[in-house]
């Protein structure tokens, strides 16, 4: 782990666990506004900790041929003020032990320091919010005719939804719906862009499940979205549906959560990124060859990832959408790619 400030020796590795989390958890509570903002804190991730800036958070990657050195994959934008952010770069690119390194889902503000620095910036996919005072929750007109199809489907066939902590449900029977879900995906997670299934509580996180006649069918976990120490928002990270559960069961678990953040007076609520949608060349200098390798995948390899059903289910929300990037220091090459691939376990 690289930080920007020393340990004091003689610390037990716990106790540097808990001076780490506290500090990591102090940037979090003010700045983690990004939607990978509390992804930043999933296991496997090692850290570059600047005590007056913030922290990037990477997933390593050592391998013989896409990353003979070591490859940092740093996951969404600084945890830090975008204010900060090129000081914190300048600090971590000056760091021992600094790695050539790939900045994942990152906004145009952060894309726009690196593409100043002669790096080329590719476009990578869009990340989707709703607005919640301004979303109607009832669902009238032509534009949410799908969801207000699926909502009522679920509906009359008895599906329930409620809220509460993951610890009030059977452990044994979320490792099931966990398990099944996951084969019907291929057979594992891709990490770093998704937090994995804990079975714990995690601060400020938010829980809804969705059960008929007792039986658990279907589970959301929405992380929160920070402001100044306060949560303003949520990110829906993650779902498990049972391939026999109603068809709409998680549209209506998103939709009851989205009338009890509004309930609640809760500004937005992110829907994550579609990887690979409505992907151009954009505004910056990038290696084109990405561009048609991020098309080509978007249109044809459904077998790694739902990336067109991801994307249309996604656009029925009516949110707002923006882009998202991706850059390397050095400047990306195939073998880079292939690593950063390597490193979120797409292969």
């Amino acid at each position: 782990m690289m930080n920007g400030t020393s340990l004091f020796l003689g610390e037990s590795q716990e106790d540097i666990a808990s001076e780490r989390d506290a500090r990591l958890r102090h940037f979090l509570g003010r700045h983690g506004r990004g939607c990978m903002a509390y992804s930043t804190l999933q296991p496997g991730l090692e850290y570059f900790i600047h005590d007056a800036l913030g922290y990037l958070a990477y997933l390593p990657l050592h391998h013989p041929l896409f990353a003979p050195g070591r490859l940092h994959v740093v996951i969404g934008d600084p945890i830090a003020a975008p204010a900060d952010y090129e000081a914190l770069l300048d600090a971590y690119l000056a760091a021992p032990g600094a790695a050539a390194t790939v900045f994942l889902e990152i906004g145009a503000a952060f894309a726009d320091i690196l593409a100043r620095r002669g790096l080329p910036v590719n476009e990578m996919g869009i990340e989707w919010e709703i607005d919640l005072p301004a979303f109607d929750s009832d669902l009238r007109g032509p534009a949410f005719a799908h969801l207000r199809r699926w909502r009522n489907k679920a509906r009359k066939e008895g599906v329930e939804v409620a809220e509460g902590r993951i610890t009030d449900l059977d452990a044994d029977e979320l490792i099931a719906l966990s398990r099944q879900w996951l084969q019907r995906k291929g057979g594992h997670e891709f990490i770093g862009l998704n937090r994995p299934l804990l079975l714990e509580n995690e601060p400020d996180a938010r829980y809804f499940w969705a059960t008929r006649e007792g039986r658990l069918l279907s589970l959301a976990i929405f992380d929160p979205l920070y402001r100044d120490g306060q949560v303003i928002g949520y990110l829906h990270n993650l779902s498990r549906t049972l391939a026999e559960a109603p068809h709409g069961t998680n549209d209506l678990i998103v939709l009851e959560a989205i009338r009890r953040f509004q309930a609640e007076g809760r500004e937005v609520l992110s829907l994550g990124l579609s990887p690979f949608a409505e992907v151009e060349n954009g505004p910056y200098p990038h290696r084109a060859y990405l561009t048609g390798l991020f098309r080509f995948m978007f249109r044809h390899c459904p077998f790694i990832y739902p990336f067109q059903g991801n994307y249309f289910h996604k656009d029925k929300y009516r949110g707002r959408s923006f882009k998202v990037y991706l850059a390397s220091v050095p400047a990306l090459n195939l073998y880079r790619v292939l690593g950063v691939f390597k490193a979120l376990k797409v292969f």
